[in-house]
């Protein structure tokens, strides 16, 4: 299946050069080997561009605390980590090394690589989690299915046995005989709806779990183990079998996703991070930034 996420990551890819069109267009929406490769030199670049700005903060001190009793001014954050924790994901208070706010681009431009940065470790843990859901949905649709199977066959032995057994005694067209189909009917009927709302209950739980991580949409793409068929139980006949319909309605809930608001959260701080050290240079007359 094809998410809208990872066809935003190919999009960026693309405009990075990371990847072509042509490439993309093979399995837009799909994480394949050509989109993992392309992740996989966007990694090395985002390595390298943290060492990058890590050798250039150690240079200019600003990660180095000031040596007690020496003079200068008090260094608030020790290591990169801790800068990138300090800024909080706010950029609005942030000056350039020239005292200016940063721009729009300058914050766009740290934002998408913040983004691409963490994107496929998240794209892998959904996708995982998509899996799991997968695999436990589908194996309650299979206990499902065999217990509806040998219902049907069940039924049509307790029939065939009270036929045999009102022919004997010469019923077979007495009042009695019909309550007694309609009362096995009944009983099976009653079995099924249980089973059923079992079923709903189970499928649901799953459902609205992986929904609640990772959004509307994303439950929208495990539809196809939200469906559930039935039996008819013919008093006069026998077992027949009923169309598929939904047991589970994710648009009964209304879910963003926690992992998804996360990872929104993550790359803001991560952002904030890159432009907070990009913008405590040393400028003539002592540090820019005093904390």
């Amino acid at each position: 299946m094809t998410t809208p996420e990872i066809k935003a990551l190919q999009d960026s890819l693309v405009k990075m050069g990371l990847m072509t069109q042509a490439e993309v267009n093979t399995g837009y929406g799909i994480y394949g080997p050509k989109t993992t490769a392309a992740a996989a030199k966007l990694s090395g670049i985002k390595t390298q561009m943290e060492s990058d700005i890590v050798k250039e903060a150690n240079a200019n001190k600003i990660l180095n605390p000031v040596a007690e009793g020496a003079t200068g001014p008090t260094i608030k954050y020790n290591t990169y980590a801790d800068a990138l924790a300090g800024a909080g994901g706010n950029v609005t208070d942030m000056t350039n090394q020239y005292g200016q706010p940063f721009s729009v681009a300058d914050q766009q431009a740290a934002l998408s690589a913040a983004e691409a940065a963490g994107g496929p470790a998240f794209e892998q843990e959904k996708q995982k989690e998509q899996q799991d859901a997968a695999a436990t949905l589908a194996s309650q649709q299979q206990q499902y299915e065999t217990y509806q199977r040998e219902s049907g066959v069940n039924f049509a032995k307790d029939k065939t046995a009270q036929d045999q057994s009102a022919a004997e005694h010469g019923v077979l067209f007495s009042g009695g005989r019909q309550q007694k189909l309609q009362n096995l009917q009944s009983a099976y009927q009653t079995d099924q709806a249980s089973k059923r709302n079992t079923l709903g209950t189970n499928i649901g739980n799953v459902a609205r779990d992986y929904q609640y991580k990772y959004g509307n949409q994303a439950a929208q793409g495990l539809s196809q183990y939200y469906q559930a068929g039935g039996n008819t139980y013919n008093p006069n006949g026998g077992a027949g079998s009923q169309g598929l319909s939904s047991v589970y309605n994710p648009a009964a809930s209304n879910f963003y996703g926690t992992e998804v608001k996360k990872q929104k959260v993550g790359a803001n701080q991560y952002a904030a991070g890159l432009l907070w050290n990009k913008g405590n240079k040393i400028v003539p007359g002592g540090y820019k930034n005093q904390f």
